[in-house]
């Protein structure tokens, strides 16, 4: 009976604390909410994470130990050690086709570069993974953080109404996935967006809605931010008694949490908040209490220190003792060896450290050499490049006056030709005809390197993307005519809207109708089809043209690679065109693709967010 007792203790024992994928999955959710207070709970969880989902054979499970160990790594001020860690976990999902966990490995050394400062390698980074994301189905929890990423950056490069563009991006898809704790992350966000805007009344709801929130989920860690982003507004109002209650609850809260050095950067705050208001002998008081807060943080880290050395000190005396009244002679005589061997040791120790400091020297001499020789040539190339942007803008500008001066002229001319003298005519179209393809010609090179030196500054409004395609259309259909081509246009909706660059975006039509046309023989029709489809708009812009060999269509969207195909009437092309396009649509967040038959015709479909 007792032996039957101890096996059912032992099953239900195996059964109770027996590892599942559930288990392990909620495992992995909690620690995802962990903050920087319990770093080493998340690294303690990840050792356990990765031991027991590999027992069970889950890889995807076991990939979040390098993502955990990222986090440890980054709360711990080692950059470099949590890049490590997140590029593991990167390598991981992309060997095995985990398309959540890639983008959420993306995400975290995108957030590297912010932290760090980064900006630049950061927006490149968001750009060509939300355009690489969307083809990939990625998930829109993920995309939306990128949306706020790209926010936080464009916030920090102070462009102000982008920032507030992809925030709301971000905000429109976390409302509709429900997620709570990610429109409360981006409220925080839009909050310090706005209080640098000092449009401190806008600010206060977020806020207020996360102080609700943080309060529901009892989350003070969270609250003790909320009510220091308040107390901040109200100073900033002028409003003594409600910056002070926030600011002495966020105190509290700290308390509570036995927080020492958040309850001193609260303290601190509030003696800034009552000198702000003049009221010195409070803003002493808690000057002198935060001093105190910083003295009990590095004296309770000291005396911990001289805790464990004395506690160490103690054994090994204990230790020494015992064997003195043991073994004297012996102990003696095993010092002496120990003393020549130590001393040994020390001189082969010595030597081994100045062999490597040598060694270290001369390696740091050698990068320092490598660095400045790269930092001269890449002055040197900068500078070539700034010489060689101006020598082409100079040299266009100076190139467009004699073409325009033979454009005036022959104008002048064709006025006074004979009707009737046809030859001389014929020669007029065909001079008026070369001075129009020069200009376009100056006008396609100047822009494209002055998109080459982003010399262009963003200017979002809303677009009727109907009203332009019909404008276009009418622009471009007396051309079309002369071929005798016919251009057929339709529209999913009527209204179609979206936020953008209204010049940029007619660039882009105005590059593909005119290709479309350039490209197809007479008697043929264009289809220009307008799509409303979700979160996406697509134009497509297909032909019944000469199409594009297979080994050309790579060279397409190249800066002055050559053009795929010769038009059908003669007409000029510089092959800059497309080029041009790929250029705005990575600026505004589109995409382009393409399909192509030789002797059939080719289709190009833009794709633009709303």
């Amino acid at each position: 009976m007792k032996i039957f007792q101890i096996f059912f203790f032992f099953l239900i024992q195996n059964l109770v604390f027996a590892q599942t994928p559930a288990t392990i999955s909620a495992k992995i959710d909690k620690t995802l909410t962990f903050y920087e207070s319990k770093k080493d709970s998340i690294k303690i969880l990840a050792e356990e994470i990765r031991k027991e989902a590999t027992q069970l054979g889950l890889k995807r499970e076991a990939s979040y130990y390098h993502r955990f160990m990222g986090f440890y790594f980054e709360y711990d001020g080692k950059w470099g050690e949590a890049v490590k860690s997140y590029l593991a976990f990167l390598s991981e999902a992309e060997k095995n086709g985990f398309i959540s966990e890639k983008y959420q490995a993306i995400g975290d050394i995108i957030n590297v570069y912010i932290s760090t400062n980064q900006l630049s390698k950061g927006k490149t980074l968001l750009l060509k993974n939300i355009n690489e994301g969307l083809k990939e189905n990625i998930p829109e929890k993920r995309l939306a953080s990128f949306y706020s990423n790209l926010g936080i950056i464009y916030r920090r490069e102070d462009k102000f109404d982008s920032s507030l563009i992809f925030y709301n991006k971000s905000l429109k898809i976390k409302q509709k996935i429900k997620d709570s704790l990610g429109i409360s992350n981006l409220n925080i966000n839009i909050a310090t967006l706005l209080i640098k805007q000092s449009k401190y009344d806008l600010a206060k709801p977020y806020i207020e809605k996360n102080i609700l929130f943080h309060k529901k989920i009892k989350s003070d860690e969270d609250l003790w931010f909320d009510y220091g982003q308040m107390g901040e507004i109200y100073v900033f109002q002028n409003n003594k008694k409600e910056a002070e209650k926030y600011a002495l609850e966020a105190i509290n809260i700290a308390k509570k949490t036995k927080a020492i050095n958040k309850e001193r950067l609260s303290t601190i705050g509030v003696s800034d908040l009552y000198h702000y208001f003049r009221d010195y002998k409070n803003a002493y008081k808690y000057l002198v209490d935060s001093d105190s807060l910083g003295k009990i943080i590095i004296n309770s880290e000291t005396n911990k220190s001289i805790a464990d050395l004395r506690e160490k000190y103690e054994s090994d005396k204990k230790e020494q003792e015992n064997k003195l009244l043991n073994q004297q002679l012996e102990q003696q005589k095993q010092r002496q060896i120990a003393y020549l061997v130590g001393l040994i040791g020390l001189i082969l120790f010595s030597g081994i450290i100045a062999y490597f400091l040598w060694k270290n020297n001369q390696k740091n001499k050698l990068l320092n050499e490598k660095n400045n020789l790269i930092e001269n040539q890449n002055q040197k190339l900068t500078y070539l490049n700034i010489e060689k942007n101006t020598l082409i803008s100079m040299v266009s500008h100076d190139l467009s006056t004699p073409f325009l001066t033979i454009k005036t002229w022959n104008s002048i001319l064709q006025r006074n030709i004979d009707k009737g003298n046809l030859k001389a005519f014929e020669a007029s179209e065909i001079i008026q005809k070369g001075a129009e393809q020069g200009i376009y010609l100056i006008k396609n090179i100047l822009n494209i390197e002055k998109a080459e030196t982003n010399r262009h500054d963003l200017k979002f409004e809303k677009v009727n993307l109907d009203e332009i395609l019909k404008e276009e259309i009418a622009r471009f259909q007396e051309i079309a005519k002369q071929k005798n081509i016919e251009i057929i246009y339709s529209n999913s909706n009527n209204f179609i809207e979206i936020l953008s660059d209204k010049h940029l975006i007619v660039r882009v039509l105005e590059n593909l109708i005119l290709n479309a046309i350039k490209y197809s023989e007479t008697d043929k029709r264009i289809w220009i089809d307008l799509k409303d489809e979700n979160f996406k708009i697509s134009i497509s812009i297909k032909d019944e043209g000469i199409g594009i060999e297979k080994g050309e269509i790579s060279k397409l969207f190249t800066k002055y690679g050559t053009t795929a195909s010769k038009t059908t009437a003669n007409e000029s092309s510089t092959g800059l065109g497309l080029s041009i396009v790929k250029r705005i649509l990575d600026e505004i967040g589109g995409q382009i693709t393409v399909k192509s038959e030789e002797n059939v015709g080719s289709e190009f479909v833009v794709i633009l967010d709303k």
